[in-house]
C-alpha cells in the first residue's frame, strides 16, 4: 500500500507541485484565485475517479463503466472552460492595443451541453463569470491595463504591426476592387461593340432585302415586256404572212386576164 501510494504521488508530481507555484505568487486577484481554486477542484475530482482502487479486476472494470460518463463529462467541462479562458486571453492579447475589454461570454454558450451531465458544472462556471464580473467591477479598467502592460510589453509594436497589416488588407482589396471595376468596364465595351455590330449587320440585311426586291421588280417588268414583244412579233408575221398571199392573188388574175 505504502509502494502504490508512493507511485501515485510520483506520477501526479505536477498536482503536488502547485503548491509550491501558488506560494511563490502570492499577490493575485480574487478572479484569478476563484478560478485556480475551481481548477483544483475539477483536477481532484477527476484524479479520484482515475486512481479510485478496487479488490479485483472485475470491480476495477465495473467501477470503469460506472464511473465513466461522470469521468467524460468533467473531461468536457474542463476543456471547454480551459478553451473559453484561453480564446478570452487571446481575445485580450489582439485587443491589447485599445485597452478594451469585451464583455465575457455567457456560460450558457459554453454549458449548453453540459446539461445532461451534471447541474453542479452550470452552478460553477455561472459563479466564475459572475467573480469575474466582480473582480472587474472592483479593480476597474486601470489594474487591467497595468497587467495587460505587464502581459505584452511591446503594444506599440503589435499596433504597427496591425495597421501595416490593415494597409496590406486594404490595398489588396483596392487592387482587387480595380481589377474588378476594369473586368466590368471590359464587359460594358464589348457589349457596346457586339451590340453596334448587331445593327450594322441588320442594316446590311435591310439593304439587301431592298436590293433583292428592285431586282425583282426589274425581272417582272422585264418579262412583262418580253411577253408583249412576243405578241407583236406574231401579229407583224402574220400580217406580213397575210400580205404576201394578197399579192400573190392579184398577180395571178392579172396573169389570167391578159390571156
Amino acid at each position: 500500500m505504502v509502494e502504490a501510494k508512493q507511485q501515485k504521488e510520483s506520477s501526479n508530481w505536477w498536482w503536488f507541485d502547485r503548491l509550491s507555484i501558488s506560494n511563490n505568487n502570492q499577490k493575485r486577484s480574487a478572479w484569478l484565485q476563484s478560478t485556480l481554486s475551481e481548477l483544483d477542484e475539477k483536477t481532484k475530482a477527476m484524479l479520484k475517479l482515475i486512481e479510485e482502487d478496487a479488490d479485483s479486476f472485475a470491480q476495477r472494470a465495473e467501477m470503469y463503466y460506472k464511473k465513466r460518463p461522470e469521468l467524460m463529462c468533467m473531461v468536457e467541462d474542463f476543456y471547454r472552460t480551459h478553451r473559453s479562458l484561453a480564446e478570452r486571453y487571446d481575445q485580450f492579447k489582439s485587443e491589447s492595443g485599445t485597452r478594451l475589454l469585451a464583455p465575457w461570454a455567457s456560460p450558457l454558450s459554453v454549458t449548453t451541453k453540459l446539461t445532461k451531465c451534471r447541474p453542479e458544472k452550470l452552478m460553477s462556471l455561472s459563479s466564475m463569470d459572475k467573480s469575474y464580473d466582480s473582480y472587474s467591477e472592483t479593480y476597474g479598467t486601470e489594474e487591467l491595463e497595468e497587467e495587460s502592460d505587464v502581459e505584452d510589453p511591446e503594444p506599440e509594436e503589435v499596433v504597427l504591426y496591425d495597421k501595416e497589416a490593415a494597409k496590406e488588407e486594404v490595398s489588396s482589396g483596392d487592387d482587387g476592387n480595380s481589377r474588378i471595376m476594369k473586368l466590368m468596364e471590359e464587359i460594358e465595351r464589348l457589349k457596346e461593340e457586339n451590340n453596334t455590330q448587331k445593327e450594322q449587320l441588320m442594316q446590311k440585311d435591310e439593304e439587301k432585302r431592298d436590293v433583292i426586291r428592285q431586282l425583282s421588280l426589274a425581272m417582272d417588268l422585264l418579262r412583262e415586256e418580253n411577253v408583249e414583244l412576243r405578241k407583236r412579233v406574231v401579229k407583224e408575221s402574220v400580217k406580213r404572212q397575210d400580205h404576201f398571199e394578197v399579192n400573190k392573188l392579184e398577180v395571178f388574175w392579172r396573169r389570167l386576164f391578159r390571156n
